[in-house]
């Protein structure tokens, strides 16, 4: 059984929820990466998205938006996260998802980013802007590698497309989930 499918499969057995933790890499830089990594596993996080910044984060809020932006002005690339993932997989025991938008992948190569990705230590992936139906070739790299292509879902998904997402995914689906704009109540500067 694959990681992220086994760490499921342990929550099922304990009737637990599993804790999906995020953290964008290199936020606030590559160095401080693996001490914050391993703070989320110490602090019970079963699996972790680990972020790619993205020039043009489009389908994130501001948070990350911002995130991304440090990270990318820290040096953070999609190769030298690659490269901290190796360096730091032995002390990270839990599934490693990156997250991230398809166009540096696809800059990257997709055979290749499969293929170093798994050399890395890395799980799987999201990729927030890859709909299905057009995520034949990610996936079939993915696949080839052992790698899990994880889903995203919104609310506003018609229940058609639900079952056929959920027939070509992973060992999870991502849920969108929008929360309400607080900023505009004053609560988020």
């Amino acid at each position: 059984m694959r990681a992220i499918a086994d760490t499921f499969a342990r929550g099922r057995e304990r009737n637990a929820a599993a804790f999906v933790a995020y953290l964008t890499a290199g936020d606030p830089s590559l160095d401080v990466t693996p001490e914050l990594l391993r703070a989320l596993v110490a602090g019970g996080a079963d699996l972790i998205e680990l972020g790619v910044p993205f020039s043009d984060p489009m389908a994130d809020g501001p948070v990350l938006q911002r995130a991304a932006g440090r990270a990318i002005r820290a040096g953070t690339s999609l190769a030298r996260v690659l490269e901290m993932v190796a360096l730091e997989r032995a002390s990270l025991p839990v599934p490693i998802v990156l997250f991230g938008y398809y166009n540096p992948f696809l800059r990257y190569g997709i055979d290749a980013i499969a293929r170093d990705a798994k050399a890395a230590g890395v799980d799987g992936f999201l990729c927030v802007d890859l709909p299905p139906e057009e995520s034949g070739v990610l996936g079939a790299a993915l696949e080839r590698n052992g790698l899990d292509l994880i889903r995203l879902l919104a609310p506003t998904t018609p229940v058609k497309r639900v079952q056929n997402w959920l027939r070509a995914s992973g060992p999870f689906v991502s849920v969108v989930s929008p929360l309400p704009d607080l900023s505009r109540k004053g609560r988020i500067p």
